[in-house]
């Protein structure tokens, strides 16, 4: 990771610079220091920024300090000819609480920042921090968010959080919750409705934790005989009882095949050994082994069929009730969220 400076000069206009006292200044003037200067930002003193020009719209309200907003307006996710904003659109009110304008964005030549006193407009890019509250909104597309399986958010109220790196701490618990709110039958029969009183179809509207931000499907090298192989990036969570339940299930059909080879092999060797004696005898009484042999290989069979051959046959029906209940999805034990999905 690049050390970065986190007070540069160069990002402030020439005048700036040579009006700005500096506590290196004083000390080669072999002045006495007894505070820091007020506008060194040493100790939360005024630390000089370089000043961009946002440019409001005219139904803007915007409370500012330095390059921290918050500006209370309509639907406008960059310029003034954006968003819902630009419609006239009623019920697009927003709130934009943004630090940083213009953070990320250099110059493509000399990696310089942005020039002090460009007119700036909202950048869901290159601002560094921004929560963006609106009452009706496009917030997928302005954040440049992949549709996943729940798809875009169009024309509804809508938070967007953005930053470098984003916390979210409970002491005692967080809740991720989709759907509709319990307790509001004073709503009507439907219940809780969308923030355009339409009605929320889905009972268990989906979760996606999409890393990467890419839910595209996949290639990777499948091995000699399946070189390319396809799959989906975004697939849904396991849930772990299911799942600790299959692989119980499972098991005991691993284990019923098991006992029903063992019993084979077993019956196998009785019968195997008794044709050996069999074949050894001479003389008369190789007529009683010969009986002897059929009585066992009779007895076989039946141990076989009924130790080995339906029991196969039953494990064989297992495993197929197996795969209905725990990896279809119309199974009720189905190891798959229905609801909750993850890259």
């Amino acid at each position: 990771m690049s050390k970065e400076k986190i007070f540069n000069y160069d990002t402030l206009s020439d005048y700036r610079k040579a009006t700005i006292t500096t506590v290196h200044s004083q000390l080669a003037e072999g002045l006495t220091l007894n505070k820091a200067p007020s506008d060194s930002g040493l100790f939360n003193q005024d630390t000089p920024e370089p000043r961009y020009q946002y440019i409001p719209a005219r139904n803007e309200k915007t409370i500012k300090r330095k390059n921290a907003y918050i500006s209370f307006g309509a639907d406008r996710p960059s310029t003034i000819s954006s968003g819902y904003g630009k419609f006239g659109a009623q019920r697009a009110n927003r709130i934009d609480i943004v630090v940083g304008r213009m953070s990320s964005l250099l110059s493509a030549n000399d990696k310089k920042p942005l020039k002090p006193g460009t007119q700036i407009d909202n950048d869901f890019a290159s601002d560094a921090a921004r929560i963006y509250i609106s009452q009706l909104t496009d917030i997928d597309k302005n954040f440049g968010l992949a549709g996943g399986m729940i798809g875009s958010v169009i024309g509804r109220s809508a938070i967007g959080i953005k930053a470098d790196g984003i916390r979210i701490i409970g002491r005692e618990g967080i809740k991720i919750v989709t759907g509709k709110g319990e307790g509001f039958g004073d709503l009507g029969p439907d219940g809780e409705l969308n923030s355009r009183g339409g009605d929320i179809k889905q009972p268990a509207p989906p979760i996606e934790l999409i890393a990467g931000n890419s839910t595209g499907e996949k290639v990777v090298w499948g091995g000699m005989f399946n070189p390319v192989e396809h799959y989906e990036f975004l697939q849904p969570v396991l849930l772990g009882k299911n799942t600790r339940d299959a692989f119980l299930e499972l098991s005991g059909v691993i284990d019923e095949s098991w006992a029903a080879l063992y019993t084979f092999v077993k019956q196998q060797c009785r019968f195997n050994s008794a044709v050996g004696k069999a074949m050894i005898m001479k003389g008369p009484p190789k007529v009683v082994a010969t009986a002897l042999v059929g009585a066992l290989a009779t007895q076989a069979n039946l141990m076989l069929k009924i130790k080995s051959k339906n029991p196969l046959y039953h494990s064989r029906i297992n495993k197929a009730f197996w795969e209905n209940n725990y990896l279809q999805p119309w199974g009720y034990h189905f190891i798959c969220s229905r609801n909750v999905y993850t890259t």
